[in-house]
């Protein structure tokens, strides 16, 4: 009885994921030459600058095996997430709907961090496990470096 209110948010939750996607909310316009292999290759970019940087801030704690992997397989889920946030906060301004959203991600990929690096097994079990304010820090400091680079990965591809 207690898991029916979880798995209808769990169910509210994908349903706004593949509604945004299938709304196509992505904030960026698209011109009438296809561009979609260029961004795509701009995002990815700035998405494994942001999990090389989350990985090397946690080189000296316990992570789950493959956890580059992981944490990719993660943004397949906050980044749609996020699309959905712009797309939902049209109406406010882009700045103030971008801060909220990358904010909210911040804290949902630092938790979801957490929970990877207490519950899944790792690679070397003897190290201590990263605190939650250190795994927000880790999301805070990867989402500031991806956010960095995707402007010269944007002139790079230009």
């Amino acid at each position: 009885m207690k898991t029916q209110p979880c798995r209808r948010r769990l169910e509210m939750l994908l349903a706004l994921t593949l509604a945004a996607a299938s709304a196509r909310a992505n904030p960026i316009s698209l011109p009438e030459k296809s561009i979609a292999p260029t961004i795509s290759l701009i995002i990815g970019g700035a998405i494994l600058c942001e999990v090389v940087c989350i990985w090397w801030l946690l080189r000296r704690f316990r992570r789950p095996r493959f956890f580059i992997f992981w944490l990719l397989v993660m943004h397949l889920f906050t980044y749609p997430a996020f699309l959905a946030l712009l797309w939902q906060l049209h109406d406010v301004r882009p700045a103030l709907a971008v801060a909220l959203g990358e904010g909210l991600v911040v804290v949902i990929e630092g938790a979801l961090i957490y929970l990877m690096c207490r519950f899944m097994p790792a690679t070397q079990p003897g190290l201590p496990i990263p605190s939650m304010a250190r795994c927000w820090l880790a999301s805070l400091i990867g989402n500031a470096c991806s956010a960095a680079v995707f402007p010269g990965l944007c002139k790079i591809f230009a």
